[in-house]
């Protein structure tokens, strides 16, 4: 890896996390931010520092024996999401509570949660974890999840890097090398000239946004998987994550799988045909407390139920990057759709 990257990742390791973007849209649907550093106090957030820890316990133990990668891995990841998508989005404190109860009452019963013992933090040991990801991101695995769970676990360390001990980043270690590594199988890109890279970010997010439309239009009307475009979101988002956190190398790797699952997404999946029923008038955005109420009173499985959390988290965050009004509309008029469970 570059010599560059590698001196950018050591200083990450030991700063805040990175904010996305420097502003927002404007309105009462976008919620604007203030300066990227500023944090909402500790002791006035429900969702915090808490479940940044017990979301990395729970992804460290995710690939032991007897556990399932993929699942537990959607539901730690929606555990660390949660609070960044709360301090990210400025989220108030009765909304936080209402989706802490999501999160403990759906995704922390399990005992992969448990407290990880005390032990010595070491930032550096965080390369090695770097170094899994980048053996295998140049290829489409289960459509783009060892990238997620990888910059979700790794943007966790950087805010809190007294988690960063031997134990934790081993079973980290595991996760990712549970997906593979070399490269992998894959039908060959048609029509490269219509996927856009990371070398413009602002043409990457509209590229990335663009797709999702495309993607939820098909779902919407029976002819694609709400996934395409839920994953569509975490992906690219979780790559332009990792390119601002200093890893630009390894992410470079990663856009040609990330083209992989946009070309899968354009060609959609038949579900019979079935329409999705029309949104109902003005619905609340996961934004206010009203959101998560509705979704307590509805039955779901982990990975939907972490959906609920990643997919806002990861729209809210791109969101802030975009300047396109009409773009901006057209988002708007589809936002009850965002989540798999309306």
């Amino acid at each position: 890896m570059k010599d560059t990257d590698a001196a950018e990742r050591r200083q990450f390791l030991k700063a805040a996390v990175l904010s996305a973007g420097a502003g927002l849209w404007s309105g009462t649907f976008f919620q604007r931010l203030t300066a990227a550093d500023e944090k909402q106090p500790a002791e006035s957030a429900p969702i915090g520092r808490r479940e940044l820890v017990k979301g990395l316990d729970g992804m460290s133990r995710v690939a032991d024996r007897g556990n399932d990668p993929f699942t537990g891995g959607h539901t730690a990841a929606a555990v660390m999401a949660s609070a960044f998508f709360c301090r990210e989005q400025k989220v108030d404190a009765d909304t936080q509570k209402e989706i802490l109860s999501l999160v403990e009452g759906r995704l922390l019963k399990s005992p992969i949660y448990a407290p990880r013992p005390e032990e010595k933090a070491d930032p550096e040991l965080v390369a090695a974890l770097v170094k899994d990801l980048d053996a295998g991101i140049n290829s489409l695995r289960r459509s783009g999840h060892n990238i997620i769970f990888a910059d979700i676990s790794l943007k966790t360390l950087r805010e809190v890097p007294e988690a960063a001990t031997p134990e934790r980043v081993a079973g980290l270690r595991k996760m990712v090398q549970s997906f593979g590594a070399g490269k992998g199988g894959g039908p060959a890109l048609k029509n490269r000239d219509t996927f856009v890279d990371l070398g413009d970010e602002a043409k990457f997010v509209r590229f990335v946004f663009e797709e999702y439309l495309k993607a939820l239009d098909l779902y919407l009307h029976g002819k694609g998987h709400h996934g395409f475009a839920g994953h569509l979101l975490t992906v690219g988002h979780a790559l332009l994550e990792l390119k601002r956190a200093g890893y630009g190398e390894t992410t470079h790797k990663g856009v040609e799988a990330y083209w992989q699952f946009v070309q899968q997404a354009r060609a959609g999946a038949d579900l019979g045909g079935e329409k999705v029923k029309d949104a109902p008038p003005k619905p609340p955005t996961p934004l206010v407390r009203e959101y998560w109420v509705r979704q307590s009173q509805r039955a779901a499985g982990a990975i939907v139920s972490s959906h609920l959390i990643k997919y806002p988290y990861s729209f809210f965050a791109l969101a802030k990057e975009l300047r396109d009004e009409d773009l901006k509309q057209r988002l708007l008029d589809k936002v009850y759709y965002l989540t798999p469970v309306s």
